[in-house]
């Protein structure tokens, strides 16, 4: 599998999770997957809030935004 500049994320609660992406891929360093404790797949998309977001879904935004930035530069 080729691919790159990829953030996998589901959640523990995400009755989706089965079909979902939930290891790292083998051999290719470009991939990350994080299984958010507490979160579902669309949790990281909505805006934040501090108040009910699992520390889990905070810990993946920011994770993703600095592979973006990554990526990027």
């Amino acid at each position: 599998m080729h691919a790159s500049n990829i953030v996998f994320t589901n959640g523990n609660l995400d009755p989706w999770r089965a079909g979902g992406v939930l290891h790292e891929v083998p051999g290719n360093d470009n991939i990350t997957v994080l299984v958010m404790q507490g979160g579902a797949h669309h949790l990281d998309l909505r805006t934040p809030n501090d108040e009910f977001d699992p520390p889990a879904v905070m810990d993946a935004r920011k994770h993703i935004e600095e592979a973006m930035v990554d990526w990027i530069s």
